[in-house]
């Protein structure tokens, strides 16, 4: 047999001609599908707006994007786009609508079966969700990511599937390493395992992929903050603001955490990057002001919380501190008419001890004492165990001259006290001594001195008290208290002058009334003399010595 050689050349150069035709037709093929599966870029503008809590911007923006393609060969598998933005925005019936749209314009779009599984899962309705994910699945080719995730992001929405959405993403990635929201898509399943570093890796990647992605280091921080560790959950959500300057949810997790650690400034400048971004920056301009509060900056606080107060139905925890910052820069007037409001406004049980014990201290700043001890008397009705509270109850009741009750009130403050300080004795031996109970006066100033052996209020007290006990001066009770006085009074004799004075006049009574030893009598009334020239009562008596 013969073979013409040339024609066999030709035959072949023909047939490697067509080999490499067709394979080129495969990988174009499978280049515009990997097109077609890329999320546009208009899509993913218009879904970040959402994700920075611009959800009208968001829609809109989404809104045009279908318009503008709706004579396009990818039509339909906008309306799934617009579907996926109404459900982050809570829109769900207008989402099954666009997605009813997406299948009437194409029936062989999976993304729109995807997207009413989608819903019906949020619905908590698997037994509807199914075949159409299940039709999605089979409409969907292995090349088509976006279908791909579409399919997984429904899943996610129900526990019992989140297999399927892993093994899916996992492919995902296999297929497409570099596509970030994959990546998220994917640590946000891990994460629903509770598989909190797989989940972190994933997102890590997705970073990696996409260095501008907000999102990725956002969900990093938010996995850290969900175990309680602040100082890497702050370092992610600084790197998504740093990646994403405009993503808003970085910057309200940022104040709640160093609110949540006390630190005041630190959480109102986060909240204020927040406030300035978000489309409804009321809910956000309220922390704010709890914010500003936290870092006493009250006159920032104040003109957040006077404008929201003018809103209707003010809520009473913005009444609550409102109040409180009015007090703390001294608008008494203000402080008062919106605890009054506050008290008028709130259920019995929504008002905690703290607001009672506020607006009692409110109330003394303006004087009111009779109305402060009302309050404080309100606070602990809710929380009796309260020592300081007691204490402030038993000051104001001795300073309007209750003083039987203030002895009462610094009792059981005393009995609450995990150490009894040498000033309780003191301030409750005098509120004895007032209500003329010298001997329970007496006991509290001998523990006063058992407490400060070296200084002389003790021993001034309890002489005073024992001086009471013992009126006629028959016994001379008070007598070793106020030598006791003495000698810790030479110490530094001209501070304690009036000490002195006090104890020589009593000793000078006692030895002139009881012992009629007038040379020792006559020694003391001299000693006040020394210290005070014109005390009445020493020259009076001295003057009646020279006459006996």
């Amino acid at each position: 047999m013969f073979f013409n050689r040339s024609r066999m050349k030709v035959g072949l150069k023909t047939e490697k001609g067509g080999l490499r035709l067709a394979f080129l037709c495969i990988i174009l093929t499978l280049c515009a599908g990997f097109a077609q599966a890329q999320q546009p870029e208009d899509v993913k503008k218009a879904l970040r707006l959402i994700d920075i809590e611009q959800p009208t911007k968001g829609l809109a923006a989404m809104e045009q994007a279908v318009k503008a393609n709706a004579a396009g060969e990818n039509a339909a598998a906008y309306q799934y786009y617009l579907g996926l933005a109404q459900i982050r925005t809570g829109a769900l019936d207008q989402a099954l609508a666009s997605f009813d749209k997406g299948i009437s314009m194409n029936e062989k779009e999976p993304l729109n079966y995807a997207g009413k599984g989608h819903v019906k899962l949020i619905q908590k309705n698997p037994t509807e969700a199914k075949p159409l994910l299940d039709k999605a699945v089979s409409l969907a080719k292995s090349k088509n990511i976006e279908a791909q995730k579409a399919i997984a992001e429904a899943y996610l929405q129900d526990s019992k599937f989140l297999l399927e959405a892993i093994q899916i993403l996992s492919k995902v990635k296999s297929s497409n390493p570099e596509d970030a929201e994959g990546a998220i898509l994917l640590g946000d399943a891990y994460l629903a395992q509770n598989n909190g570093g797989a989940s972190v890796s994933s997102y890590e990647n997705a970073a990696k992929a996409d260095a501008k992605n907000g999102k990725a280091h956002y969900k990093i921080g938010m996995v850290y903050q969900r175990s309680k560790n602040n100082p890497v959950a702050i370092e992610a959500f600084d790197k998504a603001v740093a990646a994403d300057p405009e993503y808003a949810p970085a910057y309200k997790e940022l104040g709640e955490i160093y609110y949540n650690m006390k630190e005041g400034a630190k959480a109102a400048k986060a909240q204020e990057s927040y406030v300035k971004i978000t489309e409804k920056p009321e809910q956000g301009r309220m922390k704010l002001a709890f914010y500003y509060f936290m870092a006493k900056d009250y006159a920032k606080a104040n003109e957040i919380f006077k404008d929201l107060s003018t809103k209707p139905n003010p809520s009473i925890v913005l009444l609550r501190f409102y109040a409180k910052s009015l007090a703390e820069v001294k608008d008494t007037t203000g402080s008062r008419r919106v605890f009054e409001q506050y008290f008028a406004t709130a259920k019995p049980e929504d008002i905690e001890a703290g607001d009672y014990n506020a607006y009692g201290k409110l109330l003394q700043m303006m004087k009111d004492d009779s109305l402060a001890i009302n309050a404080y008397q309100s606070s602990l009705k809710l929380e009796p165990k309260q020592p300081e509270l007691l204490q402030l109850v038993a000051e104001a009741q001795f300073k309007s001259k209750k003083y039987k009750e203030s002895a009462d009130t610094y009792k059981k403050m005393i009995a609450q006290r995990s150490r009894v300080l040498s000033q309780d004795y003191y301030s409750i031996g005098r509120s004895y001594y007032y209500s003329e109970q010298f001997a329970a006066a007496d006991s509290a100033f001998t523990k006063l001195i058992e407490l400060q052996p070296n200084m002389t209020v003790g021993y001034l007290w309890s002489g005073r008290s024992k001086a009471q006990l013992d009126p006629e001066t028959e016994t001379g009770l008070a007598k070793p208290v106020y030598e006791k006085l003495i000698e810790k009074a030479q110490v530094n004799p001209e501070k304690s002058k009036n000490e002195l004075i006090e104890a020589y006049r009593y000793l000078g009574s006692y030895y002139y009334s009881n012992k009629q030893d007038i040379a020792q009598s006559k020694t003391y009334w001299e000693k006040v003399l020394a210290l005070d020239p014109k005390n009445a009562q020493a020259l009076e008596v001295l003057k009646e010595m020279k006459k006996q």
